[in-house]
């Protein structure tokens, strides 16, 4: 009795390798022939028209794709308040948790955000002031690290915290101070002062409130008290104002 072996067909398996194929070409010229970078400024002019506190401005975008792109000259401004913050280039990838990690660049310095879809965002890193600033009388450092919750349709954040930190800052006037530190928890636009602190050219430790204004950072009025430090003395430090008072004038 001869029996033979038959070789199971392998049409199917060819079908869906041809299927496959198809697909594999259909999404890469998807990829390849969108235009990314228009859709990415439309994403971005929607957004800027969701924040009527905060503008968004940019030069160009390019290194686009379906997963992230680069913003080019990319400034932000608030409404009634002087100046913007200026990035030389915004690095921002797409994922799904977080939803976009950003790479922010002034001038070598960088600093990255992760965004979440619950509104949160976590930045840490550095930021060079001339440059953040557009060339303003600012020059030096800051290390900066917050958490902050922003939900949808808020003009401040609900709570979060941030630390500011800075070896040496030259403010308007060729003021120098050294050693900066700033931490506070903020709720809304009361601000819990945790920490203020600098070393040079007085040594000052102290703690206090804030209020922020949304609609003109410079008007965030502040009191803080702690010691201050002169040579051997130490003497009580109560000092109170608005963020213009510390830092224009």
């Amino acid at each position: 009795m001869n029996t033979h072996y038959r070789k199971p067909s392998s049409l199917p398996g060819r079908i869906l390798a041809r299927f496959f194929l198809v697909l594999f070409g259909f999404l890469l010229g998807v990829a390849l022939f969108t235009p990314w970078g228009k859709i990415w400024a439309h994403v971005l002019a929607s957004l800027d028209e969701d924040l009527p506190t905060v503008g968004l401005r940019w030069e160009s975008i390019d290194h686009d794709g379906p997963l992230g792109f680069r913003i080019n000259g990319f400034k932000i401004t608030v409404a009634d308040t002087p100046g913007s913050l200026a990035f030389r280039h915004a690095y921002v990838t797409m994922g799904f948790s977080p939803l976009a990690h950003v790479r922010l660049d002034t001038a070598g310095s960088q600093c990255e955000l992760d965004l979440f879809r619950s509104g949160t965002f976590e930045f840490e890193g550095d930021m060079n002031l001339t440059s953040l600033l557009g060339g303003a009388d600012f020059k030096g450092i800051l290390h900066v690290a917050g958490d902050l919750f922003l939900p949808a349709g808020a003009t401040l954040p609900k709570k979060g915290w941030i630390d500011i930190r800075s070896q040496q800052l030259v403010l308007p006037g060729d003021k120098i101070i050294e050693d900066l530190a700033f931490t506070a928890e903020i709720r809304g636009p009361a601000m819990e002062v945790r920490d203020f602190s600098i070393l040079n050219p007085l040594t000052i430790k102290a703690a206090g409130k804030g209020v922020i204004d949304p609609e003109n950072l410079y008007r965030t009025a502040f009191k803080l008290k702690g010691n201050v430090t002169i040579g051997q003395r130490t003497i009580p430090y109560d000092v109170e104002g608005t963020l213009a008072d510390a830092v224009l004038e």
